[in-house]
């Protein structure tokens, strides 16, 4: 019963506070930027990939995959989106749609996880800036992720993944979805630097 226990820590993580080095783990809210979150789901999602061993239990890890794959490549979208627009404006764009605050808002409000959306908006923003187009097989697979999750929802809970069962190649898949981030990772330094 909760109001028998000791009262609570004031959140989780002062609860499991270390003063020592034996199982640290630092959360610095420095670190915590778009990029190096979004850099972090994908680490977790190729971390969880190298522990596959073919065994029929790993097939329960598929939708926590799913799930750290969708969030990486959604955060770093929306990351390159805030960056290109802001290119766009220092290049003289002067359309308030382009400033910040609207960006933040189209983003969270507009937007939101419609993956579709998000990439509509990353492709308006190459074009206006002369860049590259994504390669074919990169947006093929941000759409065919789109289409089995296209509201960040469905790999969360089991019931919400609307597709048949299937045997997949679970090495192809996670190369595949590390192929795209990886991609998507370097626009704004190409946008930047220039492409090559």
């Amino acid at each position: 019963m909760i109001g028998a226990m000791d009262k609570p820590a004031d959140d989780l993580f002062t609860e499991h506070e270390t003063p020592t080095m034996r199982n640290l783990i630092q959360y610095s809210p420095a670190l915590m930027n778009p990029h190096m979150v979004a850099a972090s789901y994908a680490d977790a999602a190729l971390r969880l990939a190298r522990s596959y061993t073919g065994q029929p239990w790993d097939d329960v890890m598929l939708l926590p995959s799913m799930f750290l794959w969708r969030q990486a490549i959604e955060l770093e979208i929306k990351r390159t989106i805030k960056r290109l627009t802001e290119l766009r404006v220092e290049n003289g764009e002067t359309s308030s749609e382009l400033m910040p605050k609207a960006v933040s808002r189209r983003l969270q409000f507009k937007i939101g996880h419609d993956l579709r959306g998000l990439l509509a908006e990353l492709e308006e923003d190459i074009d206006a800036l002369t860049l590259q187009p994504l390669p074919a097989p990169v947006t093929k697979t941000l759409l065919l992720l789109a289409e089995l999750d296209n509201g960040g929802t469905s790999f969360r809970y089991p019931y919400l993944l609307q597709t048949e069962g299937r045997n997949l190649d679970f090495a192809s898949l996670t190369e595949s979805l590390s192929d795209a981030f990886d991609l998507l990772s370097v626009v704004i330094d190409a946008a930047t630097n220039g492409e090559g």
